[in-house]
């Protein structure tokens, strides 16, 4: 029979500095053949080592841990399983308590035992140890970490924004927030980065959303960052769930500072010069297409710069361009579909065609970013600020 007591208070108490055994003690006994109910995730309820990564630092909200937590913590103890806790920072850290065991004979007493395990073991670790020490943050290193905790077959629960603040996924980098996952994956790949989660399986809990000083994320950014990591996730041969649940609590004070991420800001516009719309923007695109990924957010920013232009007269010249991978072939006209794109919108707000001229410059103009290095490799977030319109009007005098 399952204890019917919540391990989630303990570990929410252990992670405020007071543990609740006595809480625990009148709850009944518990059976590693009661299954654990993982419904709609890709956890799995047979015996299996547990790795619980925690993100409990700077620009995060506090971690609130998923219900699921306590059976599963619950059944992996009880089949005498490795439970590992991770701490995330910029220098990531395993803790790993000895397995759960009893010369207990009866239920009762092998209850108690668990829940002494659990608070001599589990407990001290979450509240002395699994806060944040090092400044920045490092989840790549921390996901590393919890594979080769747990091997093939494990589980593995990450709590915490996503929000990585060194390389090689420093969001510091411009462009990277909104970087398609497939050039993140390819570029990990390619550097021989990619962790090895061959068969295990991984909720991510949290991403996407963060905590002062650290700005929020808008849904499109909070939606590509999550969709970063279970592309990495994937590639590295796990599975993956990710865990809907908003966490909008205040950050833990008094921890190593994490840098801030700043995310793209809306251009403002005059009668002259030159600026960009750029791809990681509120004007980008879908992937290899000439379509808005936002058309609303788009259409909001062009109509400031439409705004703007009907207070004159001045010629205006949209210059498209895009990343080095593809080739000429590919990328000359795309740029130029993504131009027209911006054009076609600027006609429906009333800036007459014969104000405007369209280029497409592919992956040639000259104010672009170095988007490939070493190797060959293309770099995520400087391919990303490749990608943009360039809108031209006369220099300023």
């Amino acid at each position: 029979m399952r204890i019917s007591c919540s391990f989630h208070r303990l570990f929410g108490a252990a992670v405020t500095g007071v543990l609740m055994a006595a809480a625990l003690t009148a709850c009944g006994s518990s059976s590693s053949s009661s299954p654990v109910s993982l419904t709609g995730t890709c956890l799995t309820n047979k015996a299996a080592p547990l790795a619980l990564v925690m993100g409990s630092r700077s620009n995060v909200p506090d971690p609130r841990l998923p219900t699921l937590v306590d059976p599963l913590l619950e059944d992996t103890a009880n089949d005498q399983r490795q439970i590992s806790l991770i701490r995330i920072d910029g220098q990531p850290k395993v803790f790993t308590p000895p397995p759960f065991s009893t010369t207990a004979q009866n239920p009762a007493a092998r209850t108690q035992d668990l829940i002494s395990y659990l608070n001599d073991y589990v407990g001290p670790i979450l509240h002395g140890k699994i806060h944040a020490q090092v400044a920045q943050a490092d989840v790549l290193t921390a996901l590393d970490l919890a594979a080769s905790a747990t091997g093939p077959n494990g589980n593995i629960i990450i709590v915490d924004s996503g929000v990585q603040t060194v390389a090689p996924l420093d969001y510091q980098d411009p462009g990277l927030l909104l970087a398609p996952p497939s050039d993140v994956v390819a570029y990990l790949r390619q550097e021989d980065l990619l962790p090895n989660l061959t068969g295990r399986h991984v909720l991510l809990s949290g991403f996407g959303y963060t905590a002062s000083p650290q700005p929020a994320l808008n849904q499109p950014q909070r939606n590509n960052l999550v969709a970063q990591w279970v592309a990495i996730v994937k590639a590295g041969g796990g599975c993956v769930t990710v865990d809907p649940t908003p966490n909008t609590s205040a950050e833990i004070s008094g921890l190593p500072p994490v840098g801030i991420v700043t995310p793209p800001a809306t251009p403002t516009f005059s009668n002259c010069g030159t600026f960009t719309l750029a791809d990681a923007g509120s004007v980008g695109f879908v992937v290899d297409r000439g379509t808005f990924r936002d058309p609303t957010a788009a259409e909001a920013t062009l109509q400031q710069l439409a705004d703007t232009l009907k207070q004159g007269t001045e010629h205006i010249t949209l210059i498209g361009s895009t990343s080095s991978e593809g080739g000429d072939a590919v990328n000359n006209p795309l740029s130029l579909q993504r131009a027209k794109a911006v054009e076609t919108v600027l006609f429906s707000m009333h800036i007459p065609a014969s104000r405007i001229t369209i280029m497409g410059d592919g992956s040639h103009w000259p104010g672009r970013v170095n988007d490939i290095g070493p190797g060959g490799v293309l770099l995520p977030a400087q391919a990303e600020q490749d990608r943009e319109v360039i809108v031209q009007l006369p220099q300023c005098t």
